[in-house]
């Protein structure tokens, strides 16, 4: 009875110990496993990071109306050689889909703009992102202006010009011509200058950068015919030259031998 006591107690003590011991290898399992998946996780919030762009810290909210005509503007600014700015007096909505349609015949687009929101950006363009709270900061540090501003006062609209071409702003102010004063030039950034109404009227009559291109290599044509014909004409000339001075040097030669000649005799 003893010895089957004592067989009892050490079996326990055996099923105790191998269930102490599974126990720990259990739960250094579950240890291990988790280890991992939070490095898994790690590594996918930094993939996730390199691959999704920071949020924007915007003065308003993204899905705002003046975070959104901040950025329009930009693409409209960034995207456009020339923009001529314009005030509008009484335009119905059937006026704005004529004047629409004729500028965009002519090859330029039309656009109302917020005069308030495309000052605010006009201050804050050379900033990466115009709409943001650093861009704003800047603004109020260094009190920035824009020369554009002063073209901004009333209902506003801006045409918009992809290419640097004088024709198309020339057919632009023949389709304004036809809207009796409802729509008039004010002034007009073209590249980086600013212009007002006097200088986009000699502008409009300068020739097209392709016929520009034709003129010069026309001129550089003429000048290197014209270099040519003078290089050979002055080689000549110098050949002549030349040749006239040995000629008399060899006619004094000659005249000085006769002369010796005589005196001996």
């Amino acid at each position: 009875m003893v010895l089957s006591l004592i067989k009892l107690v050490g079996s326990s003590s055996l099923i105790k110990a191998s269930t102490n011991a599974g126990l720990r290898v259990s739960y250094f399992s579950t240890f291990t496993n988790r280890l991992q998946q939070q490095q898994i996780s790690t590594q996918q919030q930094s993939i996730d990071d390199s691959i999704i762009p920071q949020i924007r810290n915007t003065v308003k909210p993204l899905n705002s109306r003046k975070t959104y005509l901040m950025d329009i503007y930009k693409y409209f600014n960034e995207n456009n050689q020339i923009i001529l700015f314009t005030h509008h007096n009484n335009l119905l909505s059937s006026d704005n889909e004529k004047i629409r349609k004729q500028l965009h015949a002519a090859g330029a687009d039309f656009r109302k703009i917020k005069t308030t929101i495309f000052k605010h950006y006009l201050r804050a363009s050379n900033h990466p992102d115009p709409a943001s709270k650093a861009a704003l900061r800047q603004v109020k540090k260094k009190k920035i202006r824009h020369p554009l501003e002063p073209l901004l006062k009333g209902p506003t609209a801006a045409i918009l010009i992809k290419d640097l071409n004088p024709k198309v702003v020339k057919d632009v102010l023949q389709v304004l011509k036809t809207t009796n004063e409802k729509l008039f030039l004010v002034g007009a950034r073209v590249g980086s200058d600013v212009l007002d109404a006097a200088k986009i009227d000699e502008f409009k009559e300068l020739p097209t950068l392709e016929e520009s291109r034709a003129q010069l290599v026309g001129i550089l044509t003429m000048l290197s015919g014209a270099g040519l014909v003078r290089t050979l004409e002055s080689t000549a000339n110098v050949l002549h030259l030349t040749l006239d001075t040995h000629r008399q040097e060899i006619e004094k030669k000659e005249n000085g031998e006769g002369e010796g000649e005589s005196e001996s005799n």
